[in-house]
């Protein structure tokens, strides 16, 4: 398919080559953000015997259910647990996404110069600096590749291919269920309006021929595999993701549009002037009537008209769009990997644009070229560490939980106590006047901890009480349970962490943490003989592990 739809190999190399060189600085990263949850802490992993158990549980402990990106990073660490492999991995991602944005420009009907300079831009705008420098970002560009791979095989009559790549994006990320389905309907509905043709975006020169009953047999095996591999990744969905926990925040009506509206306008802005690479998506609450609403509202309909006129390249532009519009609840309300997809066809869109008028293409590309592959090198630095990539962006916006609760990690790595615990502070507490997410709840857990090491047992015991009122999750309110029987042993209180943990004792499967503070708790109030109970059982437990091994 690659030689069918291409300009040429040295073409796709040079898309590739520039995706690299103008991330290149990634390489240099270490593990921030979620790779500490997806891959420090070994979440998001699987040993090889267990790979095909990752198609059968959420994603790295979360509500999301991302088979083939835990696939993906599972592979990288059984070749290599250094961040350094992990980066080179993800920014490959990002340049077969380049190269893929070319592939699919030309079955969309591009020339072989407005595809190639489609990739180009692609490859080194900045926009695309979190994907490709983020390794927990990595799954963005695993679903362009497929998405875009969907797209080329699809126009090009290519069944199996088509059913892969939709039944691979489908289960690498949520966005690509969606997306799929959507692609192919607006595809084949191009194909009815140019009444058969191939080349949803080309130009012809004559009248349009009418479809055969063999292109239409043809086209309804197409849609048959397509469907086969919706339907099989929608059935494992069914069978094995996780309930969904994000939640539509509430708004009334005014501010529920006017925000959405706010964020189009900001991703507009991010594509088409990227000097602000801002990555928090810390947004504020804004009303209809606001300048940066009614930006979006003038983005929105632009978009539509575009895709009323043009069909084909802007029908897909405007259906990617949808994921950033949420329309469905998602944790982060804005983020520049929303745009990642997007960026793509918006991409093909203005080099399709500069071709037909007669532009200096070329120019063109040089021209954002440059600037382009600069800001993105520049970008690649921050992801050395957590501190380099938070700290700009909680300056900038207090109200940037997440930056909040990592900046609190890198204090309390530090023993930090106090610059810790008023960053899980700032984490855990929503701000009335911006939407931003955080992992509250482990933000709580953490600021328990930091006031446990600085003995201050009273605020320890409200962090971990406010924790425990939140959990959801069954072992994990036992934990929560014992720390707080943990903080009333070492505050005076025995007979409160015995009563804490009763029921923990009564458990066939009790956490030996657990037995333990109970049975120092017991012999504090002098009951010993129970006491010693614990520990004979304690004992027995040891010695079953030790057999196991």
């Amino acid at each position: 398919m690659l030689r069918e739809l291409s300009p040429g190999r040295r073409g796709l190399i040079a898309v590739a080559a520039l995706a690299a060189a103008s991330h290149a600085t990634a390489l240099g990263g270490g593990y921030v953000w979620l790779d500490h949850a997806h891959l420090r802490e070994g979440r998001a992993l699987a040993a090889p015997s267990g790979w095909l158990g990752l198609f059968t549980r959420g994603f790295a402990d979360t509500s999301f259910y991302r088979p083939l990106m835990a696939l993906s990073l599972s592979i990288d660490a059984a070749v290599s647990k250094t961040p350094g492999f992990f980066h080179a991995v993800t920014l490959g991602w990002h340049a077969l996404a380049s190269v893929m944005t070319t592939v699919a420009a030309r079955a969309l009907g591009l020339s072989s110069r407005a595809a190639l300079a489609a990739g180009l831009l692609f490859a080194a705008h900045p926009a695309t600096s979190l994907v490709a420098s983020a390794i927990a970002f990595r799954s963005e560009a695993m679903i362009a590749v497929f998405l875009l791979a969907l797209v080329a095989a699809h126009q090009a009559h290519k069944p199996a291919l088509a059913a892969a790549a939709l039944f691979a994006g489908a289960l690498t990320k949520e966005t690509a269920w969606l997306l799929g389905p959507l692609f192919v309907l607006a595809l084949s509905a191009g194909r009815h309006r140019e009444g058969g043709s191939d080349g949803g975006a080309a130009r012809h020169a004559g009248p349009i021929p009418q479809a055969s009953s063999a292109d239409a047999a043809t086209h309804l095996r197409l849609l048959a595999a397509e469907g086969a591999a919706f339907a099989a990744a929608t059935g494992l969905r069914l069978l094995y993701a996780p309930r969904f926990r994000a939640q539509h925040p509430a708004l009334p009506l005014d501010e529920s549009v006017g925000t959405r509206l706010a964020a189009l306008g900001k991703s507009a802005l991010a594509l088409v002037v990227p000097l602000d690479q801002s990555i928090c998506d810390a947004f504020r609450i804004t009303r209809t009537a606001s300048l940066s609403a009614l930006l979006g509202a003038a983005v929105l309909g632009g978009v539509a008209v575009l895709a009323s006129r043009r069909r084909g390249v802007a029908w897909l532009f405007a259906l990617s769009l949808l994921p950033s519009l949420q329309l469905v609840p998602i944790m982060r309300w804005w983020s520049p990997h929303y745009l990642y997809v997007p960026l793509a066809f918006g991409a093909m869109l203005l080099t399709d644009a500069a071709d037909r008028h007669g532009r200096r293409l070329w120019a063109l590309v040089l021209v954002l070229g440059v600037p382009f592959t600069a800001l993105s090198l520049r970008e690649g630095r921050r992801y050395a560490s957590d501190e380099r990539l938070w700290v700009p962006e909680v300056s900038r916006e207090p109200a940037c939980r997440e930056g909040q609760f990592f900046l609190g990690e890198v204090a309390r790595d530090a023993r930090d106590w106090e610059a810790a615990a008023s960053r899980y502070e700032r984490a855990a507490a929503p701000d009335a006047d911006h939407l931003s997410y955080a992992d509250e709840l482990a933000a709580l857990q953490n600021l328990g901890a930091v006031r446990f090491a600085q003995e201050r047992w009273a605020d320890a015991r409200s962090a971990w009480t406010s924790a425990l009122e939140r959990s959801g999750d069954d072992r994990e309110k036992r934990q929560i349970t014992h720390n707080l029987a943990a903080v009333a042993l070492r505050s005076g209180d025995p007979a409160e962490a015995a009563r804490l943990l009763e029921p923990e004792a009564g458990r066939v499967d009790a956490l030996p943490e657990s037995l333990l503070i109970r049975a120092r708790a017991l012999h504090d109030l002098g009951r010993e003989d129970e006491a010693v109970e614990l520990v004979t059982r304690l004992q027995g437990m040891a010695q079953k592990r030790a057999r196991a091994r």
